[in-house]
């Protein structure tokens, strides 16, 4: 009797009630849930890496984008061509010489006295005998201080004007344009032998004999 006693007091003991939402330790529930809060972990560790990797290569376009774009002008850092792309070097345009200041300036009046007069003394002379007669009158211009149209009347030159060749303009633009002479000695006078004798010529120094013509500067007052 006492053992049946014991046994009905063990089966009689209430078991205790279950809390809702909490499943037993070991059951297959409890299991589910693990599995979705690890998958849910490993979820995140991808979105991580990509957010990371995202990140990375937006970093590496804009090194890329910046290194090919052309830097702005006065930065000092060399322009890289873009593959595919010609590149054009810029066109330098020569700077303009200046123009030469002449020897003595003449008006377009001026130059055609010059011109007529080395005609009418030595446009059967050489080129260098056309010089040399345009040389006396510019050493007689810058002497006297005046222009050509006084000192041919001064010096007495001949009063013929014809009409120039061009050798004759070239042997004036020489000497007064370019500052070009035959000898470095000012030279003022001439005269031809041939036609006429001078012994006032012959007093001065003598310096040239061109062609037909002998040509002279002013003998120095040191000299008499």
């Amino acid at each position: 009797m006492a053992t049946v006693t014991k046994r009905a007091a063990c089966c009689n003991q209430a078991t205790p009630a279950r809390r809702t939402g909490q499943p037993a330790v070991g059951s297959r529930s409890s299991y589910s849930i693990a599995r979705k809060k690890r998958r849910a972990k490993y979820l995140r560790r991808q979105i991580a890496c990509l957010l990371l990797a995202a990140a990375a290569l937006t970093a590496l376009i804009y090194v890329v984008a910046g290194a090919l774009t052309p830097d702005k002008p006065g930065t000092g850092t060399v322009v890289t061509p873009r593959p595919g792309i010609e590149t054009q070097t810029p066109i330098q345009t020569p700077a303009a010489e200046p123009t030469p200041t002449p020897r003595f300036e003449l008006s377009a009046a001026e130059r055609d006295v010059v011109e007529r007069v080395v005609m009418a003394e030595a446009g059967g002379e050489s080129f260098e005998g056309q010089m040399l007669v345009a040389q006396c009158i510019l050493n007689a211009c810058e002497k006297t201080g005046t222009q050509p149209s006084e000192v041919v009347v001064t010096f007495k030159y001949a009063p013929a004007r014809p009409e120039p060749t061009d050798s004759v303009r070239e042997a004036v633009a020489a000497v007064f344009d370019a500052g070009e002479f035959i000898t470095d000695e000012p030279v003022m006078f001439f005269y031809n032998p041939a036609k006429v004798t001078s012994t006032w010529h012959e007093s001065q120094t003598f310096v040239i004999e061109v062609g037909g013509h002998r040509f002279f500067a002013e003998r120095s007052q040191d000299n008499e």
